[in-house]
């Protein structure tokens, strides 16, 4: 049985086009290929038709949760069946992934149990931002999927206010110590403990509740508590097959390629540029693609939230700290293949690409541009 690449899509880290370099390592025919193409470039959501294709396992999604069966309420177990579940799609099918963090494997394998399919070999994958980055993206997404603030703050749900009337349009990329921002991260987001750390709750999601009964009971000292909590959540970051990072995004594509051994691809050609699809006036909301700056901010007001989010500090750092050991690992090795001549080792997949030069060449190139990145933001500075 085929291993299944399985990612676990943190909200605002870059996940939507990280999702659509994957669908276009692992699409094999002409239909796949511009199927994928179309969900890049058209303002629609093509989950259903990417399980069709089976390049989407049951259940997956690129936008949202999980998808189960259309009755679901009618289920009392749990999990749930998933949407579009059959024998046949669980061994064919490409990646299995959704917003959710360490549920989605204990969901993904109760479904395949559920049609007689034997447990696939998870390849599992994490990408991961820094916390201060991640807190502007939120906010410029309208902290969407943040609700004890959003209840705090008066918005409502976005059932109930349409998005992108809640922050004005000058508010959105104001990040100074003022601003509006500034006021919601102090005053709500970092006071209220339940929508801060979202990283690291959406990493150990199966176990959170458990951590937010004890804080709401205060039987725990919080510092104690979230030093056991974020143990738990470096811990799977270790286990990970692959670790990559929001602002080192080309070099983690081709980390990625690497793993599961496919010809590394163009990230302009796959990058999802959400900003260029939609009305010019929601475009402050999804401001660029390709890029994870959000704009100026202070020292201060930055380590107001680097606080706020402990957790989450220490998890990206830890995943830095395995993201450069992988890094280096991947080019000491390519080296040596091609000093040798040799092929690089099968990892199991099918269809393997085990030429060292294409991999080599994607992290010169992703080096080129991030250097090329580092000078053009100095010289805006």
């Amino acid at each position: 049985v085929a291993r299944l690449p399985i990612y676990f899509h943190i909200e605002k880290t870059g996940g939507t086009s990280l999702v659509l370099y994957l669908l276009s390592l692992l699409s094999d025919t002409d239909e796949q290929v511009s199927l994928v193409q179309r969900t890049r470039s058209e303002d629609n959501i093509f989950d259903t038709e990417l399980r069709a294709s089976n390049l989407l396992c049951p259940g997956s999604a690129m936008f949202l949760t999980t998808v189960f069966v259309d009755n679901a309420e009618s289920f009392t177990t749990f999990p749930k069946p998933l949407k579009d579940s059959s024998e046949e799609a669980w061994r064919g099918c490409r990646l299995a992934t959704s917003h959710q963090g360490q549920a989605l494997q204990t969901i993904v394998r109760a479904d395949m149990a559920r049609v007689g399919v034997p447990d696939r070999q998870f390849v599992s994958l994490g990408m991961f931002r820094d916390p201060v980055q991640f807190e502007q993206a939120a906010w410029r997404s309208e902290l969407f999927m943040y609700h004890a603030d959003r209840k705090s703050l008066g918005w409502g749900t976005l059932s109930e206010s349409k998005f992108g009337t809640r922050i004005s349009r000058d508010s959105l990329a104001d990040f100074g110590d003022h601003s509006e921002f500034a006021k919601a991260m102090t005053d709500v987001h970092c006071a209220n403990n339940r929508d801060n750390n979202y990283q690291t709750k959406k990493l150990i999601d199966d176990m959170w509740w458990k951590f937010q009964e004890r804080m709401d009971k205060g039987t725990d000292a919080i510092d104690a508590l979230y030093a056991e909590a974020v143990d738990i959540a470096v811990d799977r970051v270790s286990n990970l097959a692959w670790v990559g990072l929001t602002h080192r995004f080309q070099e983690s594509t081709c980390m990625l390629a690497y793993v599961l051994r496919k010809s590394p691809q163009s990230t302009q050609d796959t990058n999802y540029d959400r900003g260029g699809l939609i009305a010019e006036a929601y475009r402050g909301n999804h401001p660029h693609s390709g890029s994870s700056f959000e704009g100026e901010m202070s020292r201060q007001l930055k380590k107001t939230l680097y606080e706020c989010n402990s957790m989450d500090t220490l998890l990206v750092k830890k995943a830095s700290e395995r993201f450069e050991g992988d890094l280096k690992a991947m080019e000491e090795a390519l080296d040596k293949h091609i000093a040798e001549g040799t092929k690089v080792d099968s990892a199991g997949f099918d269809k393997e690409e085990l030429d060292p030069a294409p991999y080599k060449k994607c992290l010169e190139d992703a080096k080129e541009h991030r250097r090329s990145g580092t000078k053009e933001l100095a010289a805006k500075s």
